[in-house]
């Protein structure tokens, strides 16, 4: 297939990657002329705007920060919606509110064309090792058109119905991504105020049943102290948290510990952890 990717970050590069190793043509577009350059020399045909892609390739997949810069993408200056034709799918994998892409599916609907959420569950290195989830706004019998695309990136589909419902599944799922970080981050902390050796402590905390993978992927970063490179960066977690404290308000549920990490979030935004990786929130406890 000629798959066209909008949006060559950390994500839209890996997802690249698995496409090309599937022997997908891979097509791409990014406002940043470095992250085009990076996806160039991993084999990305990069074209001249958005619109190119939209032209030359099918499906077309989204890798943005907010469903601004999808409308902005699809309605705005780069008018990408005036280029797709009847039956032209658009699979977005952007963590945004549900509620817009609902709203922009049944936009692009009216011009016969399909936008889909397919949320990635995990970072861009779960996707570069084939462990990330798609979490799907759609059924699987109408996933069929693009399922080998998902397939070259993620190791599971999750179909989930309706459009809108692989958003909303993916601020549950990246809940508890980011309530484990938290939680490694304020043991580590408090065994550090505690005088104890932290790499004993992580040592500890990975062998027993306290153990999860968060351990062997942020642990190390957080006693370092060292962020970078970022597989995910902390400012974009800030932003789904308010996402979930969003979709958690319109249907009533209560969720104080998400509250209580917005709070810690900002504390860490505010020493300049917002570009490095997520496991920078350990800085809120320094």
């Amino acid at each position: 297939m000629r798959v066209g990717i909008i949006g060559l970050g950390l994500m839209g590069k890996a997802m690249a990657r698995g496409l090309l190793d599937a022997g997908h043509g891979v097509y791409g577009f990014d406002l940043r002329p470095r992250a085009c350059r990076e996806a160039a020399d991993l084999g990305v045909t990069v074209l001249r705007d958005a619109r190119a892609v939209a032209e030359a390739a099918f499906p077309l997949v989204l890798s943005l920060m907010t469903s601004d810069d999808r409308r902005a993408l699809l309605w705005g200056a780069q008018g990408v919606a005036d280029v797709l034709s009847g039956g032209s799918i658009v699979i977005d994998t952007t963590t945004a509110r549900p509620e817009d892409l609902v709203e922009d599916h049944g936009r692009l609907a009216e011009a016969g064309a399909r936008l889909v959420d397919a949320c990635v569950s995990g970072s861009s290195q779960a996707v570069l090792d084939r462990q990330a989830l798609a979490l799907v706004g759609d059924t699987e019998v109408n996933a069929a058109p693009y399922e080998p695309v998902l397939a070259a990136f993620t190791r599971a589909r999750y179909y989930l119905g309706r459009s809108g419902e692989g958003s909303r599944a993916k601020l549950i799922v990246n809940t508890v991504f980011g309530l484990h970080r938290l939680v490694l981050a304020e043991a580590l902390a408090l065994a550090r105020d505690g005088g104890f050796d932290l790499e004993v402590i992580l040592d500890i905390l990975r062998r027993g049943e306290t153990y999860s993978k968060v351990m062997d992927r942020k642990g190390p970063k957080m006693i370092a102290r060292a962020y970078a490179p970022a597989v995910a960066r902390l400012e974009q977690h800030a932003k789904d948290v308010d996402l979930i404290l969003e979709y958690a308000e319109g249907i009533g549920a209560d969720v104080p510990v998400s509250r209580l990490h917005q709070e810690l979030l900002a504390r860490a935004l505010a020493r300049d952890a917002g570009p490095l990786d997520n496991a920078a929130i350990f800085e809120a406890y320094q």
